[in-house]
Order: structure tokens, then C-alpha cells, then sequence
């Protein structure tokens, strides 16, 4: 085994429909073997959402299996992530282009992949990662939404943000445009952290610091994805909610 994939990752994932979609358009899916993990949510309003997530997933991890088995280098990774992006952008597009009833698809993307000593994280839309350990909750990632750019500018607070009702008007997301500009980074990760990725149907009913306590209450990874998304309901289960939770496990 690579010395850059995590023998003792763990790993849960649970995607629910919510309480007012007629049809889940997220999906997931996990490797623990090589150490990545992706998330997709199709893009509210828009036709073909399911198809596009589906795709996302797929492509990106059709280009991880290709290209990043065995990789150590965290640069390389950065590449291929960016890669795998404008990959899936492109595949969502020409099915789109093939098959009219699907016109406008699109998903959002966010990829975590463990390294040795770090993660490597690409996303696209408003799909987060978070990692969780002993100083709280950390948010890896910045939304790509009108209204994040009204908070980063200083016009709205984000308190407010969470509760408006243009949440959800993307900037960035996969198959959109004929190019995608997906953001890459590279984050220390330590031993005792867990990491989280979800659509947002997991934070437009739940606050950080809600997320935060769910996951400090400890347990097995599957019990606490069982605990978020069951929350999210809880709070109103407006839209598709999936979580993918992850961390390493000493022997």
C-alpha cells in the first residue's frame, strides 16, 4: 500500500431525499481504499440535477482511479483535482447537448482526497467541507453564491444570509459554462480530526454550531451521519441532505 493513502481511514456517508423533494439529485461516493471522498448536489431548478450529480461523482472518480492511485505529491494531486473538475464540467455539458431534456443540468462538486499528512480539497457551488477536532469546527471551504459575496463585502451578516431566501444562487457550478474555475487547496490534517462534507441541504437547516455539538457528542461515524441528517429533518427537511464523514482511527 502507498505510504500516501491512509491504512486506518474510515468512513460513512448517508444521502437522504429531505422532507419536500420529490427526488434525491445529490449523490456520493467513497473510497476509502485510496482515500477520496465526493460529493454532488444537482443544482436546484434545474432539470436532470440527479443526472448531473451522478456524472460529477463518476467522472471524478474515473479520473482519480486513472491518474491519482499511488500519487504522493500533494501538488500533483492539486493538479489532477482541478483536472478531474473540468472533466466532469465537460461531461455534464455534452450530455446535456445530447439529450434535450437535460439542457441546463448542473451539480455542485466538493472532493476531499487524504494524503499522508494532509487533504487535498476541490470544490465547486456551495457544497462544504468542514474538518471537526478538538479546537471546534473548521469550515475548508467558501461558498461560490451571490449571497457569500455579499457577506465577504460587508453588505450582509452572515447570520442573516443563512435566512434569506436567495440562498442557494450559485456563481460557480459544473456544467454551467463551457469552463469551470474550481478552487484547490492543500490543509494539514491531524490525527484526532474528522472531516466532513455535505450538500447543502445539511447547512440550510443547521448552523455550524449545531453540526459542531452533533459531532462532538461522539460515536460511530455511521450514528453520527444518522444524527445530521436526521437534524437536518428535524429542522424542516427542505431540501436533499447527504453527508459524507471521515477520519483516520489508530490500530
Amino acid at each position: 500500500m502507498s505510504a500516501s493513502v491512509p491504512p486506518l481511514l474510515r468512513c460513512a456517508s448517508r444521502s437522504d431525499i429531505g422532507k419536500v423533494r420529490v427526488r434525491n439529485e445529490d449523490a456520493v461516493k467513497t473510497d476509502v481504499d485510496h482515500g477520496w471522498l465526493i460529493l454532488a448536489d444537482g443544482m436546484g431548478g434545474y432539470e436532470g440535477g440527479d443526472v448531473a450529480a451522478q456524472l460529477a461523482v463518476d467522472v471524478v472518480d474515473s479520473c482519480l482511479q486513472r491518474d491519482a492511485i499511488g500519487l504522493e505529491d500533494a501538488g500533483g494531486m492539486c493538479r489532477i483535482a482541478r483536472r478531474a473538475a473540468e472533466d466532469a464540467n465537460a461531461e455534464i455539458r455534452r450530455v446535456g447537448m445530447l439529450r434535450p431534456e437535460l439542457a441546463g443540468m448542473g451539480a455542485t462538486l466538493v472532493l476531499a482526497v487524504f494524503l499522508a499528512d494532509a487533504l487535498v480539497c476541490a470544490h465547486v457551488g456551495d457544497s462544504r467541507l468542514y474538518v471537526a477536532g478538538p479546537d471546534g469546527l473548521r469550515l475548508l471551504t467558501r461558498d461560490h453564491t451571490l449571497l457569500q459575496e455579499r457577506v465577504d463585502a460587508g453588505m450582509m451578516r452572515p447570520e442573516d444570509a443563512r435566512r434569506s431566501r436567495y440562498r442557494g444562487m450559485l456563481t460557480r457550478g459544473l456544467g454551467v459554462a463551457s469552463l469551470v474555475e474550481a478552487d484547490i487547496a492543500v490543509h494539514p490534517l491531524g490525527g484526532a480530526e474528522t472531516v466532513l462534507l455535505c450538500s447543502d441541504g445539511l447547512t440550510d437547516m443547521l448552523d455550524d454550531g449545531q453540526i459542531c455539538e452533533i459531532l462532538a457528542g461522539g460515536g460511530p461515524l455511521e450514528t453520527l451521519a444518522d444524527r445530521l441528517v436526521d437534524a437536518a429533518n428535524a429542522g424542516g427537511g427542505r431540501d436533499n441532505v447527504s453527508v459524507i464523514l471521515a477520519r483516520r482511527e489508530a490500530a
